[in-house]
């Protein structure tokens, strides 16, 4: 027999057409003798490194790590190795990426970032479609998985609604970015079904980390009619907001509510222990690198994708109480 047919069948090559008694005869050959297969030299032969690329805005941030953890796993059980991308400093990151991407050092591209701009993705994917965009979605230009933040953010709403408050801020996101206005669409939502106002400018955009969140809440307090709860998008925006009520001389939860998304033990720990949502993150990450695994196989998938398992889930503890009266 020929080396080429014995090569065929190691790798599952569908081309090697022998007799399924022939095949099983090589492999228990294979397996007798030791035989493991070669990655690198496999990887030479189809023009395939096995490694994937992932970008995060900052691989230390209290919620990206369960993304990290995710992927990570769903890379390592598929045979893909994976790169991981700080974009804290952004301009050297998409440098960085760059690189990889045109040297052909990675296979694919996992894009994790709710913060990064539309022009900076599509600056980063041009020319590449190998890649997948987590919790984010910028159109048809690239695949997406995303969780059900609208849904999380109705959860909070609902929470602080449930303990009797009327008047409710949301502590928002970037506004041109597809990640905080469906976090919007939630508060809205939950405060349209409970039949209450939206008042104008009772949602303040900023960044989604702790200096944003110092601001939007510190905006939010220095009108001259305040709300007596604030619905925060982000886990590190209400630890920021928390700061800013501190400095204010406002106590939570006994003079002004508080909810965070996304949760991390980090919650546990503050002061009070802060109310959030838990979100599939891990699965997120890991949906994400299957759906690049079927698109660098070649095989037909769905554009986007919404994890709806395990749903988002309230996570209560210290930092909702009824409105002072």
């Amino acid at each position: 027999m020929d080396q080429s047919t014995v090569s065929r069948v190691l790798r599952s090559d569908p081309r090697a057409t022998i007799s399924d008694a022939t095949r099983a005869r090589i492999r228990e050959v294979a397996t007798r003798l030791g035989y493991v297969p070669n990655a690198t030299a496999r990887g030479l032969a189809m023009r395939r490194t096995s490694t994937i690329g992932l970008l995060v805005p900052n691989a230390m941030s209290l919620v990206f790590t369960d993304i990290i953890r995710g992927a990570t796993d769903a890379a390592l059980e598929l045979g893909y190795v994976l790169v991981l991308a700080d974009a804290s400093e952004l301009g050297r990151a998409s440098d960085a990426v760059r690189k990889l991407v045109l040297e052909g050092r990675v296979d694919g591209l996992l894009i994790a970032s709710g913060t990064i701009t539309d022009r900076v993705t599509d600056d980063l994917i041009e020319g590449f479609h190998n890649c997948v965009v987590l919790n984010r979605r910028i159109g048809s230009r690239a695949p997406s998985v995303i969780e059900d933040d609208e849904f999380g953010m109705y959860l909070c709403t609902q929470e602080l609604i449930a303990a009797g408050h009327r008047e409710i801020a949301c502590l928002a996101g970037p506004e041109d970015i597809d990640t905080s206005r469906r976090r919007v669409a939630g508060y809205r939502r939950a405060m349209r079904e409970a039949g209450l106002p939206v008042r104008r400018g009772s949602t303040v955009h900023e960044p989604f980390d702790e200096a944003g969140g110092y601001a939007g809440m510190s905006t939010i307090l220095g009108r001259p009619s305040r709300p007596t709860a604030v619905a925060s998008a982000s886990l590190a925006a209400a630890v920021g907001a928390m700061a800013a009520a501190r400095d204010h001389g406002i106590a939570i939860p006994d003079q002004l509510s508080l909810t965070g998304f996304h949760d991390a033990p980090i919650a546990n720990y503050l002061s009070p222990p802060l109310t959030t949502v838990s979100m599939p993150l891990s699965q997120v990450g890991r949906e994400a690198v299957l759906m690049l695994d079927r698109r660098l196989r070649g095989e037909p998938g769905r554009l986007h994708m919404t994890v709806q398992e395990p749903a988002p889930q309230l996570v209560r503890r210290m930092s909702v109480a009824p409105p002072p009266r």
